[in-house]
């Protein structure tokens, strides 16, 4: 996931956690956003785990998403509820294709 430090003062190393069988991702904000990507990323859990996905997905990104105080921190919660989402695709899709 890179170096351990973000390229320029000031800035924070956000991240996702690898999950699925795929890469994690990381990536250098200008503010600290990792309570942000770990919101998206509860939210995301949140509907894998329901029973036959009673709620919508993109609700509960618009949800989670509104909760963020800054653009930037908007912008982190876009960035890891979808990576988090593309974890699962790209998982599924590797395993199903190994099953196969």
């Amino acid at each position: 996931m890179g170096s351990t430090q973000p390229k320029h003062p000031g800035e924070y190393w956000g991240h996702v956690a690898p999950a699925d069988g795929q890469p994690g991702m990381a990536m250098d904000w200008p503010v600290d956003c990792q309570p942000a990507m770990d919101a998206a990323v509860r939210h995301v859990e949140r509907w894998f785990d329901e029973q036959g996905y009673s709620s919508n997905l993109w609700a509960a990104f618009f949800a989670g998403r509104s909760e963020q105080e800054s653009y930037t921190q908007r912008v982190a919660y876009e960035a890891a509820f979808f990576w988090r989402v593309q974890q699962r695709l790209m998982g599924t899709a590797a395993s199903a294709v190994l099953h196969a």
